[in-house]
C-alpha cells in the first residue's frame, strides 16, 4: 500500500516539479514544504494562474499573517504564514512547468518575500512582551544576517570553494543544506504562535540566526587562511 502510495506521489511531483531548484535544500524544504507545495501547483495550473499571481497571492497570504499576528490570531497567522511558505514554492513550480520565467518574475518574487519578512517580524515585535533590546536586536540580527551573507560570504563563495567541516559535508553529500534558514525560522514562528510562545520563539531566533551567520563568516575566514599558506 505505502509503496504504491510512493509510487503516485512521485509520478505526480514529477509532473509538476520539471526542474530541481539546486542540488542540495534546506532541510525544512526537503522534508515538508517542497513536499507539499505541488499540489499547490496543481490548483495554480488547473485555474491557469500565471507564476506572477501566485507570487502576489504568496505575498498576501504573508501580510495577513503578519496581521493575523498583531491582532493575536495566532493560529490563523500561523497558517497564514506557512501558506505564503507553500505558495512561495509553487510559483517557482508553475514558472518551470509552463516556461514562463522572466527576470521580472525573479525580482517580484525577491521583492515580496522581503515584503513579508519585514512584516512578519514587525508584527511579532510590537504584539511581544519581550523588552525593547530584544525587540531591536531581532531586527538587527535579521537584517544584519542578511546583509553579511549577500554582500560578503556568498560573493566570496562564488569566487572560492569553501572548506567545509566533516559534518556539514555529511548534510551536503546527502543533499540538504544544514542552516539556521528563513524557512525554518518560518515553520518555528507558526509552530510556536499554535501554543501562544512568540516571546520564546524571538529568543530562539536571535540565537540561532546569530550563531549560523557568525559560523558562515566562519567558514569563510578559515577558507582565507587555508589559501594564504599554499
Amino acid at each position: 500500500m505505502y509503496k504504491q502510495l510512493h509510487i503516485k506521489y512521485e509520478k505526480f511531483h514529477n509532473k509538476y516539479v520539471v526542474q530541481k531548484r539546486r542540488p542540495q535544500e534546506y532541510f525544512i524544504n526537503r522534508y515538508y514544504a517542497h513536499l507539499v507545495d505541488p499540489f499547490f501547483t496543481k490548483c495554480a495550473y488547473d485555474l491557469k494562474l500565471s507564476p506572477n499571481i501566485v507570487t502576489i497571492m504568496a505575498g498576501l497570504a504573508g501580510v495577513l499573517s503578519g496581521i493575523a499576528f498583531i491582532c493575536q490570531y495566532f493560529i490563523l497567522g500561523a497558517i497564514l504564514l506557512q501558506l505564503h511558505h507553500l505558495l512561495d514554492g509553487a510559483d517557482g513550480n508553475l514558472a518551470r512547468l509552463t516556461n514562463r520565467m522572466t527576470v521580472f518574475g525573479a525580482k517580484l518574487d525577491k521583492l515580496v518575500d522581503q515584503i513579508v519578512r519585514f512584516t512578519v517580524f514587525f508584527s511579532l515585535a510590537l504584539v511581544c512582551k519581550d523588552p525593547l533590546w530584544v525587540k531591536l536586536l531581532l531586527f538587527f540580527t535579521i537584517y544584519f544576517d542578511l546583509f553579511i551573507v549577500h554582500y560578503y560570504v556568498l560573493p566570496y563563495a562564488k569566487k572560492h570553494s569553501l572548506i567545509r567541516s566533516k559534518w556539514k559535508k555529511w548534510f551536503l553529500s546527502k543533499g540538504i543544506i544544514p542552516a539556521f534558514d528563513i524557512f525554518l525560522i518560518y515553520f518555528l514562528i507558526s509552530v510556536f504562535a499554535l501554543f501562544g510562545k512568540i516571546e520564546l520563539v524571538i529568543y530562539i531566533i536571535i540565537i540561532g540566526k546569530n550563531i549560523d551567520w557568525i559560523y558562515r563568516v566562519w567558514e569563510v575566514e578559515k577558507t582565507k587562511i587555508h589559501l594564504k599558506k599554499i
